[in-house]
């Protein structure tokens, strides 16, 4: 991994973890990362899937960039074992979490050693190359498995109106995150309305990002 740099130090400080240093570990390159992991799946899904909806889009990159698909990044180069840690945080048991925040550090400090073509090569070599979105999958999992990687409060669903003759009936469901409503679906099953739901709630936290949810 180090012969991949110009300058070493960058590296080290991408595989600090905030309780080996508080003045110098990887949490700035890992905000850089996060952005740069971000265009590089977004180019490559749009590249790649010229037909698929904003939806499946959004769906596909969702599920390539959670903590859990990061991980796996991150042990693609053995970055787990390699991780500074300080105090009340075990080497030996480094969490999938705190192995990916390593891998968009390090990521970042790709970027910032050697610009955006290499450290587009790493994201290709190490996530696009290996790891594969089915844009089919449940949305009600893809939202929960979204909230639960960002530590948001779960999603809620809420019937709001059901219609129609008893042979017939629609639902007007919404799904509901830390008090705000995200997202609305309206068919003939619950189910189908809340999967509505949970895709237009993915939709809404694309644009409005994680800070929105904090504040009721």
């Amino acid at each position: 991994m180090e012969r991949l740099f110009s300058r070493s130090e960058l590296l080290r400080i991408a595989l600090t973890h905030k309780s080996a240093s508080l003045q110098q570990n990887n949490e700035r390159f890992e905000f850089l990362g996060d952005a740069v992991i971000e265009l590089a799946v977004r180019y490559s899904l749009v590249k790649d899937n010229r037909d698929a909806s904003e939806g499946d889009l959004t769906r596909m990159k969702i599920d390539l960039v959670r903590k859990a698909t990061l991980a796996r990044c991150a042990d693609r180069l053995n970055l787990r074992e390699n991780i500074v840690t300080g105090p009340g945080l075990r080497v030996d048991n480094i969490s999938d979490s705190v192995a990916a925040d390593a891998y968009e550090a390090v990521v970042g400090a790709m970027f910032e050693d050697s610009g955006f073509e290499k450290s587009f090569e790493l994201v290709r070599e190490t996530l696009l190359d290996h790891e594969q979105s089915d844009h089919t999958a449940d949305p009600k999992t893809m939202l929960q498995e979204y909230c639960q990687a960002r530590k948001i409060p779960l999603p809620e669903y809420r019937t709001e109106l059901t219609a129609g003759p008893p042979h017939a009936l629609v639902f007007d469901i919404s799904v509901i995150v830390n008090g705000k409503v995200l997202g609305t679906g309206r068919a003939t099953s619950k189910k189908t309305s809340q999967e509505i739901a949970a895709s237009a709630a993915l939709l809404t936290l694309e644009g409005e990002g994680i800070n929105g949810l904090h504040a009721k």
